[in-house]
Protein backbone atom coordinates (compact mmCIF):
# COMPACT_ATOMS: atom_id res chain seq x y z
CA UNK A 1 0.00 0.00 0.00
CA UNK A 2 1.07 3.57 -0.60
CA UNK A 3 0.05 6.62 -0.48
CA UNK A 4 -2.75 7.92 2.05
CA UNK A 5 -3.70 4.62 2.05
CA UNK A 6 -0.65 3.01 3.31
CA UNK A 7 -0.48 5.62 6.27
CA UNK A 8 -3.75 5.30 7.55
CA UNK A 9 -3.65 1.31 7.64
CA UNK A 10 -0.13 2.32 9.12
CA UNK A 11 -1.64 4.01 11.81
CA UNK A 12 -4.41 1.42 12.66
CA UNK A 13 -1.78 -1.18 12.93
CA UNK A 14 0.19 1.05 15.32
CA UNK A 15 -2.60 2.31 17.46
CA UNK A 16 -3.87 -1.74 18.14
CA UNK A 17 -0.62 -2.48 18.47
CA UNK A 18 -0.52 0.32 21.77
CA UNK A 19 -4.09 -1.31 22.20
CA UNK A 20 -5.80 1.58 21.63
CA UNK A 21 -7.22 0.72 18.43
CA UNK A 22 -10.32 3.13 18.72
CA UNK A 23 -7.62 6.27 19.24
CA UNK A 24 -8.23 9.15 16.78
CA UNK A 25 -5.49 9.49 15.00
CA UNK A 26 -6.15 12.58 13.54
CA UNK A 27 -7.16 14.46 17.30
CA UNK A 28 -3.42 12.48 18.58
CA UNK A 29 -1.33 13.98 15.62
CA UNK A 30 -3.09 17.10 16.01
CA UNK A 31 -2.27 17.84 19.84
CA UNK A 32 1.32 16.73 19.54
CA UNK A 33 2.26 18.98 16.70
CA UNK A 34 0.25 21.52 18.04
CA UNK A 35 2.08 21.41 21.80
CA UNK A 36 5.32 20.82 20.09
CA UNK A 37 4.60 23.95 18.06
CA UNK A 38 3.40 26.10 20.92
CA UNK A 39 6.92 24.91 22.31
CA UNK A 40 9.00 25.72 19.64
CA UNK A 41 6.96 29.36 19.44
CA UNK A 42 7.68 29.66 23.45
CA UNK A 43 11.14 30.00 22.84
CA UNK A 44 12.00 26.40 23.27
CA UNK A 45 15.55 25.37 21.47
CA UNK A 46 15.38 22.13 22.74
CA UNK A 47 11.82 19.87 23.00
CA UNK A 48 11.15 17.17 24.70
CA UNK A 49 7.70 15.09 24.07
CA UNK A 50 6.39 12.66 26.05
CA UNK A 51 3.69 10.44 26.33
CA UNK A 52 1.67 8.20 29.16
CA UNK A 53 -1.65 6.14 28.95
CA UNK A 54 -3.12 4.84 32.06
CA UNK A 55 -7.27 4.06 32.26
CA UNK A 56 -7.53 4.52 28.74
CA UNK A 57 -6.53 8.36 28.66
CA UNK A 58 -3.62 9.13 26.77
CA UNK A 59 -1.20 12.47 28.39
CA UNK A 60 0.74 14.17 25.91
CA UNK A 61 3.12 17.03 27.40
CA UNK A 62 5.20 19.44 25.78
CA UNK A 63 8.47 20.67 27.22
CA UNK A 64 10.55 23.11 25.93
CA UNK A 65 13.77 23.65 28.95
CA UNK A 66 13.24 27.19 28.48
CA UNK A 67 13.22 28.48 32.15
CA UNK A 68 14.01 32.43 31.42
CA UNK A 69 12.43 35.23 29.29
CA UNK A 70 8.59 33.83 30.32
CA UNK A 71 7.17 33.79 33.80
CA UNK A 72 3.90 31.50 32.45
CA UNK A 73 3.91 28.96 29.79
CA UNK A 74 0.70 30.61 28.08
CA UNK A 75 -2.35 28.82 26.61
CA UNK A 76 -3.00 25.75 24.84
CA UNK A 77 -3.39 26.08 21.43
CA UNK A 78 -7.58 26.39 20.76
CA UNK A 79 -7.22 24.00 17.91
CA UNK A 80 -6.35 21.04 20.69
CA UNK A 81 -8.85 22.23 23.32
CA UNK A 82 -11.64 21.64 20.89
CA UNK A 83 -10.58 18.58 19.49
CA UNK A 84 -13.50 15.93 20.53
CA UNK A 85 -11.41 13.31 22.34
CA UNK A 86 -9.46 15.89 24.61
CA UNK A 87 -10.88 15.77 28.02
CA UNK A 88 -8.47 18.20 29.63
CA UNK A 89 -5.29 20.68 28.97
CA UNK A 90 -3.14 23.16 30.32
CA UNK A 91 -0.39 24.51 30.24
CA UNK A 92 2.44 25.17 33.91
CA UNK A 93 6.14 26.30 34.64
CA UNK A 94 8.49 25.15 36.59
CA UNK A 95 12.53 24.71 36.78
CA UNK A 96 12.58 22.10 34.92
CA UNK A 97 10.79 24.79 31.86
CA UNK A 98 7.20 25.47 30.47
CA UNK A 99 5.23 22.61 29.68
CA UNK A 100 1.55 22.00 27.44
CA UNK A 101 0.16 19.31 28.10
CA UNK A 102 -3.56 17.63 26.97
CA UNK A 103 -5.06 14.76 28.29
CA UNK A 104 -7.19 12.51 25.59
CA UNK A 105 -9.69 9.85 25.91
CA UNK A 106 -8.42 6.42 23.86
CA UNK A 107 -11.58 5.03 23.57
CA UNK A 108 -14.20 7.87 23.10
CA UNK A 109 -17.62 7.11 23.35
CA UNK A 110 -20.34 7.03 19.85
CA UNK A 111 -21.87 10.32 19.44
CA UNK A 112 -25.81 10.22 19.93
CA UNK A 113 -27.55 10.94 17.60
CA UNK A 114 -31.01 12.42 18.62
CA UNK A 115 -33.95 11.86 16.32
Amino acid sequence: MGGEEGRRAGGAGRRAEWDYPLLDEYDFLTTVHGLVDTAVTAGGKRVSVHLADQDDRILVTALNHQTAGQDAAGAVPAEVAVLRTVDACGAHSDHDGHAWWALLDARPRPTKHLA
